[in-house]
């Protein structure tokens, strides 16, 4: 799948369902795999040292014990202007209703007003952020790939992380999603340009504040 619906859009009944079902996911994805020979969708695990493992969820399910960032902590994480794009809406406060700290801001080039950048971060401390984490991170521990004439989809490992990528050229829109210090879910999604864009903005972001 190309496209992720945006969490902004999730009323608080709707995440408790995904809580539930990020609770089995893994089970339930087992037996899929486990019943399906002619999937065209080929999966396949990392060597133990390249993937996302037990460590990792084990860490991820201390966080639920953490405090959550503040909005006043969230509001600096994230400039004004990244390399040629400024930014234009800054949502802070849209999850709360259900306990998680988000900020989710959008980005337009200063030249090319079409092309957009949005990115949301998740702090994954408190006792449902830390659930979603978790099915974050089994859904990274997996190589993936789809490939199609007009785009791809592919879970890897790039620059020491395990990430999930995304591009359709027909529609003009690609995402990146990778977890932080084992703590935020980062996702960036861009309207008419190409998944490597997205990584050079993300390389001009100053990550080092989330710790």
């Amino acid at each position: 799948m190309f496209y992720w619906k945006k969490w902004s859009s999730i009323t608080p009944k709707g995440m408790a369902f995904l809580v539930y079902c990020l609770m089995t996911f893994g089970i339930g994805c087992q037996k899929q795999m486990d019943g399906s020979k002619n999937s065209e969708i080929q999966l396949s695990c990392y060597n133990a040292e390249n993937i996302v493992g037990e460590p990792d969820l084990q860490a991820a399910s201390k966080l639920k014990s953490l405090v959550p960032l503040s909005k006043s902590t969230l509001r600096k994480l994230l400039p004004e202007k990244v390399g040629r794009y400024l930014k234009t809406q800054t949502l802070i406060g849209h999850k709360e209703p259900i306990e998680i700290s988000a900020i989710q801001c959008t980005y337009h080039h200063e030249a090319e007003i079409s092309k957009t950048i949005l990115i949301d971060i998740m702090d994954g401390a408190g006792p449902i952020a830390s659930v979603l984490l978790a099915g974050s991170i089994q859904k990274l521990n997996s190589d993936f790939e789809e490939i199609k004439t007009d785009g791809f989809s592919r879970i890897l490992e790039r620059n020491g992380q395990r990430v999930w990528e995304a591009e359709n050229r027909k529609e003009g829109i690609a995402e990146l999603e990778f977890i932080h210090a084992g703590r935020f879910l980062v996702s960036i999604k861009g309207t008419h340009l190409q998944h490597e864009d997205l990584w050079d903005f993300a390389a001009q972001l100053e990550f080092t504040n989330l710790q």
